[in-house]
């Protein structure tokens, strides 16, 4: 498989789009649009929509749902859905709320409308299913579907075919004579991503963005391919077949044929892997997780001879089982997570990981310390210049000098706990209304913590920008009094460090977080900022008050933070050790 360096045609992206949509058509038209629109923020359709609920008749209940959906009120939602009898409702009406349920990821609905469902209908059993492969049962799941479908099924050949490799199927790539490099055209990296700038802003494309930019100015020839299809796998129909931001170009696998079952897109990727290496000949090849990235330049690295490094990102069983009951813990799913997660680490030639937390995790799972390295998320370029002051980024965002800013720069997510940091405020605000919170960024739970907000009586004192530009996103901190970090207690949150609060410091910010193990690691409790017990909105509260009550600690902290991320956390820095662990991983193989 080949890759280009010239622009896709806008025939070939609506082909390759047109594909996209047809196989999640085949696999189910209504979970499609449930989950497209799950994904919407606009607030004019929210506003709409929750127009529409308050007058449609209570007997129609799947408009009302849908309703709600498309409002992302997902929390009255639920509730509604709970109400329901289920006993009352038709089985198709059941698989369409049951769908509904699933898509806004609420287990506990989809158990209220699914109970005492065994059936032959198609629909109900498609949606049975889907609950199951939520919940991780996805053998379970494989069996209901196969009761009532044709094995042709596309929503049963993705099951199948994930499951396969979650058990063990590997990507298959020919044995090569190992490539040598040509050293007179530079030493390179070759580096496979899940998605890049500039399509998509998030942590993970900022972060390696970071990590290129800084090993390209340690001398690196840098290389970059992203997964197969993207980003026309995330609507993006004018794009190219090369991005460059920076000076990295970002190199797009466009297949002729695009596959959509998880087996089929690993061997997708394997070649197009293959294809850059017989062309680039790069001395290593880094990429990150999940495992299915990892078992893509596993057959690749090993069939060439060459070195290759697996950058655990985070646990991602834990995230995965972060938006689920308990019991998904349990799951063949998790389990074979953890596995395969297991599996690629111990089999990558070195693996990099970002804090002390995850590094003991992996350990635990059976890597090696000595081939376990640290790269913590840093602070890049413009955090290093001198911060913003104050008054001058709240005046160029339009915000006043008088009021005081406490809030966060993040994916409004569950397990951030956002809604803590609203009723803490709700605590705060009789006694200071100067006091505003200030949530910068979209997100599923975006339109529910609106509605807290307004349930507690202070959306006049909460301000939510949604996305914003991410040359904004340092102004946005220099504004903010107190950056607050109130994530939930759940095994993702304890092992995973975000960036987010690092840049914050850098600003001079001081930081209020969840005390936990990961957080631990960026805040130092009562000199950089104040830790304070998880899911406890009364101690967040407390904990505010102080900092906004005694300016010269805000400042003595933020000062602090500063100090600290500079000389601990830059991606130089990390450039550095990753540069001589390549050279380290190259030497052992000549």
């Amino acid at each position: 498989m080949a890759f280009s360096n010239e622009p896709a045609s806008f025939f070939s992206n609506f082909r390759t789009i047109s594909r996209i949509v047809c196989d999640n058509l085949l696999d189910d038209p209504i979970y499609f649009f449930l989950q497209a629109a799950r994904r919407v923020d606009s607030r004019f359709l929210s506003s709409f929509a929750l127009a529409c609920v308050r007058f449609l008749p209570k007997r129609a209940i799947e408009f009302r749902a849908v309703g709600l959906l498309l409002a992302g009120n997902t929390s009255e939602l639920s509730l509604f859905l709970r109400q329901l009898d289920s006993a009352t409702l038709s089985e198709r009406s059941k698989a369409r709320l049951g769908n509904i349920a699933i898509a806004i990821q609420d287990a506990q609905s989809a158990a209220h409308l699914l109970q005492k469902c065994p059936s032959s209908n198609t629909a109900l059993c498609r949606t049975s299913a889907r609950h199951a492969w939520y919940l991780g049962d996805m053998q379970g799941a494989i069996d209901i579907l196969a009761s009532v479908v044709r094995p042709s099924n596309k929503q049963l050949r993705h099951y199948e075919s994930e499951l396969k490799v979650f058990r063990g199927d590997l990507a298959i790539t020919a044995k090569r004579e190992i490539v040598q490099h040509d050293s007179s055209d530079g030493v390179s990296t070759l580096h496979f991503l899940t998605n890049s700038l500039p399509h998509t802003g998030s942590g993970y494309a900022q972060r390696s963005h970071s990590i290129l930019t800084s090993l390209r100015d340690e001398g690196w020839k840098i290389e970059v391919l992203t997964r197969a299809g993207y980003p026309l796998t995330v609507g993006k129909i004018r794009a190219k077949g090369q991005d460059i931001v920076d000076g990295i170009a970002y190199r797009r696998v466009f297949p002729a044929r695009y596959r959509s079952d998880m087996g089929s897109k690993i061997q997708q990727q394997a070649d197009a892997l293959a294809s850059a290496v017989e062309r680039l000949r790069p001395s290593v090849l880094h990429t990150t997780t999940d495992f299915s990235n990892a078992l893509a330049v596993m057959s690749v690295a090993e069939a060439y001879g060459l070195p290759w490094v697996y950058e655990v990102r985070g646990q991602l069983a834990d995230t995965w089982a972060s938006t689920r009951p308990e019991s998904a813990r349990s799951s063949q799913r998790y389990r074979l997570f953890k596995e395969r997660e297991a599996f690629v680490a111990a089999r990558a030639t070195h693996v990099v990981t970002l804090g002390e937390t995850m590094k003991s995790l992996l350990v635990a799972q059976g890597v090696p310390s000595d081939k376990i390295s640290i790269a913590p998320n840093s602070i890049g370029d413009a955090y290093l210049e001198e911060p913003i002051e104050r008054s001058w980024a709240r005046a160029s965002l339009g915000l006043s000098p008088d009021l005081q800013y406490v809030g966060t720069v993040s994916s409004l997510v569950a397990y951030e706990g956002l809604d803590l940091l609203i009723r803490a405020a709700a605590e705060l605000i009789p006694e200071n209304p100067k006091l505003r919170v200030l949530i910068v960024g979209s997100g599923v739970e975006s339109n529910n913590l609106r509605e807290l907000g307004i349930e507690l009586g202070i959306d006049e004192y909460c301000i939510f920008t949604g996305r914003v530009p991410r040359n904004d996103a340092r102004t946005y901190h220099c504004a903010l009094d107190i950056f607050v970090v109130p994530r939930r207690d759940l095994s993702v949150t304890q092992a995973v460090t975000p960036l987010k609060p690092v840049e914050a410091l850098a600003c001079e910010v001081p930081v209020i977080a969840a005390d936990l193990p990961a957080l631990r690691e960026i805040v130092a409790d009562g000199v950089t900022g104040k830790l304070v017990p998880p899911e406890d909105a009364g101690k967040l509260a407390r904990a505010i008050r102080s900092l906004l009550e005694d300016p010269s600690k805000r400042a003595s902290m933020g000062v602090a933070g500063r100090r600290t991320m500079l000389a601990e956390r830059t991606w130089s820095a990390n450039a550095r050790k990753l540069s001589e662990t390549y050279k380290l991983i190259t030497d052992k193989l000549q």
